[in-house]
């Protein structure tokens, strides 16, 4: 008997657009045939080409004997250890700044999964996709083995002794020092960055983030008196409003934040009532795709929504909001209206959260929270996170300096200015001044290749080090393995610079002298430590006037720049697995892509596939990608994912059989996907991205992008089919 539905349910816009008759190969198991006869590549050998394995003890040959060495982890094996049983190790993963807790699985010396660490109060048990797969890099046969100098492999002692000359000749000269990194949350690195630049004159720290959040630092150093990030309770929130912030996804600590969210949304869960969630945003996000209401505004709509709330809010405070003449509301005035209502009756267990990279907004978002009572509550600046501490602000002014000549000396950690900045060749030039680049990086990334020593830093499962992410939670990382190459940690390559020579370990001791309190945070994981915590200041209210509303006009759309949970800022390229990692939302993979509304698509004339120009509006220059078509974005935007086109990419190039080569996994810039950076610009101290105003022109050109989503079909053979049943309904109602 035919089954009756009202709604149909599609997984995919070619599908629905396909009619009755379902697609075209619905009815094959897989989507196109492939002749994989005459290959003479297995899978091990293929990812051996793609370059992830150490010597002969590759972890990707299995059993395969090696006729030149054998990796042996022991010459005197433990009494501990049990050959062929794993055993596990507590530490904290390195794939981003949020400082996870992690377990590591080792089998017979060597570290072959990691997992969450189930008792870490910042993770508790989870861990994202990046750091699953980060042990990926342990392998990567691609990492530098030692130190380069000039581009060519030297040794430690002929390094240092360079090195430490030409810093004798800059203190002799007085000249100036600048130590660039991403963010540092790690005490003992940062006490000996401190001892480093201590021996120069003129000598600074500057952290930049590529993924910035300097604005909220910045927001709150005039609101709070403190350039800080707070940590954001979602696990007190019961009701969470949300302005372009993928919090779920990508934004700052993820994986703590899914955690706090999740514990809000069980249906009846003892002492919780289930929270609510609004999100305001231009792309459909995870973290979009989770709330109660969704509502979809272009960039240069979401400082006016805030102003509005801003202004119903301080209304029911009785407070002033110095924002006459706001204008009309970008969105329904109902949904404001009954979102101010839910805000104020749980005011101190409400968390308004914005990801927009502008001070003056999140001012506004800071005044909404103050408002509400949420700070102390839902906001935590006593004890402050330190998982973002970039200051865009001094980011310009280092490229400013460079430029102009006046460093001597520039260390670089754990950054790539070169690919995440907009004007790469202008970074390239700013660098190229200074008189000595010394870069810590693992790869010989574009930033490094601008360097006159590379010293390549160990990968964290080989060293020793520290992290306090939340103020008050401390964490240790410990070496699983020993180095698989020449590397020296970053730490202890600053140590010998300042004439007193430590090992990791001695340095983490000097840090932490208890040897019982190390000995418990190397086997818990972690450890709570007391800090007087930072002093509570009344919130400056002075100054609080609408964040701006930019100007939608001077291009046809307006720029979202957003990032990829698998990619991130790009920090990952040269992982493979990363790049299988289909897209939460959109199932692409291997590659970024400039996605649209299914009307702005119609309005362009264009359809996934087809590849567009984007030029941002007045400037000369842009990027090319193949449009993928995305319900749920707003349809005067386009949307394209960072930390692409990288150089570490390009490891990908005739790795595989010809079934797989026949249509490449690199583009024709020789890289997996297309490097976003040249659309980013600095604006009033920030980095801004989205929002910008840009130019869209078809090419007449076509790529194909590779997705999951249409995969496995639920077409019914139709020499199998029954009537009414052709296709099988995705959804029992």
């Amino acid at each position: 008997m035919a089954q009756n539905h009202s709604t149909n349910y599609y997984k995919s816009l070619r599908e629905r657009d396909a009619g009755p008759g379902g697609m075209p190969g619905s009815d094959r198991e897989f989507p196109e045939p492939l002749d994989i006869r005459t290959s003479p590549v297995d899978r091990r050998r293929f990812l051996k080409l793609a370059g992830f394995a150490f010597g002969a003890g590759s972890v990707l040959t299995g059993c395969k004997r090696s006729a030149v060495e054998k990796a042996i982890p022991f010459l005197i094996q433990p009494e501990e250890i049990t050959p062929g049983k794993a055993v596990y190790f507590a530490s904290t993963c390195a794939g981003c700044d949020a400082g996870c807790g992690m377990l590591v699985k080792n089998r017979d010396g060597r570290p072959i999964k990691l997992e969450g660490n189930p008792s870490h109060p910042v993770s508790k048990g989870g861990l994202c996709a990046v750091g699953q797969a980060s042990i990926l890099g342990l392998y990567d046969s691609h990492r530098l083995r030692g130190p380069m100098q000039d581009g060519q492999p030297a040794t430690w002692d002929a390094v240092d002794k360079a090195v430490a000359a030409r810093l004798e000749e800059i203190k002799r000269d007085g000249g100036s020092v600048r130590f660039l990194s991403g963010t540092v949350n790690s005490p003992t690195t940062s006490r000996v960055i401190r001892e480093f630049l201590g021996q120069f004159g003129d000598a600074r720290h500057i952290v930049f983030d590529s993924l910035s959040c300097s604005a909220i630092l910045d927001a709150h150093e005039q609101t709070h008196g403190r350039r800080v990030l707070p940590r954001y309770r979602f696990d007190e929130a019961e009701v969470i409003v949300g302005f372009d912030a993928d919090f779920l996804g990508t934004w700052i600590s993820p994986v703590e934040f899914t955690k706090g969210y999740s514990a809000g949304r069980r249906p009846g869960h003892e002492g919780n009532s289930f929270s609510y969630h609004a999100q305001f945003e231009s792309r459909m996000s995870t973290t979009g795709s989770k709330a109660d209401q969704r509502v979809r505004v272009a960039p240069s709509e979401i400082g006016a929504v805030i102003n509005h709330l801003a202004a119903r809010v301080a209304e029911k405070a009785g407070a002033r909001f110095s924002g006459e003449g706001l204008g009309p509301v970008p969105v329904n005035d109902g949904v404001l209206d009954r979102l101010t209502e839910r805000l104020w009756h749980a005011r101190e267990k409400s968390l308004v959260v914005c990801g927009v990279n502008n001070v003056q907004t999140q001012i506004v978002c800071n005044f909404i929270n103050n408002l509400l009572d949420g700070y102390g509550r839902t906001l935590d600046v006593q004890h402050p996170s330190n998982q973002k501490q970039g200051d865009d602000t001094a980011m310009d002014g280092l490229i400013d300096e460079l430029a102009g000549g006046g460093v001597s000396a520039l260390f670089i950690l754990n950054a790539n200015p070169v690919a995440d900045l907009p004007d790469s060749a202008g970074v390239e030039a700013a660098i190229g001044s200074a008189g000595l680049v010394v870069d810590f990086a693992r790869h010989t990334d574009e930033t490094a290749a601008h360097a006159h020593f590379v010293c390549p830093d160990h990968h964290e499962l080989e060293s020793w080090s520290d992290v306090e992410a939340v103020s008050g939670v401390v964490s240790f990382r410990q070496p699983i393995i020993a180095p698989l190459g020449e590397t020296r940690a970053a730490i202890e390559s600053l140590s010998a610079w300042t004439g007193r020579r430590r090992t990791g370990r001695e340095l983490l001791a000097d840090t932490w002298p208890d040897q019982s309190f190390r000995d418990r945070v190397l086997h818990d994981g972690h450890a709570d430590i007391t800090h007087e915590g930072l002093q509570a200041l009344p919130f400056n209210a002075a100054e609080i006037g609408p964040a701006p509303v930019a100007a939608g006009g001077g291009g046809a759309f307006e720029l979202v720049l957003y990032t990829k949970a698998g990619m991130l800022d790009g920090r990952s390229a040269g992982n493979p697995w990363l790049h299988e990692l289909p897209d939460p939302i959109s199932k692409v993979v291997w590659e970024n892509y400039a996605s649209l509304s299914p009307d702005a698509a119609e309005r362009l004339g264009v359809d996934t596939n087809d590849i567009v120009r984007i030029e941002a509006a007045g400037k000369t220059g842009g990027i090319e990608l193949p449009v993928y078509v995305q319900p749920g974005q707003h349809d005067g935007t386009i949307a394209v994912a960072l930390g692409y086109g990288r150089k570490a990419s390009a490891r990908f190039a005739d790795i595989g059989p010809d079934w797989i080569e026949k249509r490449g996994t690199l583009g024709k810039n020789g890289l997996v996907g297309t490097n976003a950076a040249p659309l980013l610009a600095f604006e009033h101290g920030a980095l801004r991205g989205t929002g910008r105003p840009v130019n869209v022109s078809v090419t007449g050109k076509s790529h194909p992008v590779v997705t999951t989503q249409d995969y496995h079909y639920i077409t019914v053979p139709k020499h199998l089919a029954p009537a009414g049943h052709e296709r099988r309904p995705m959804i029992q109602e």
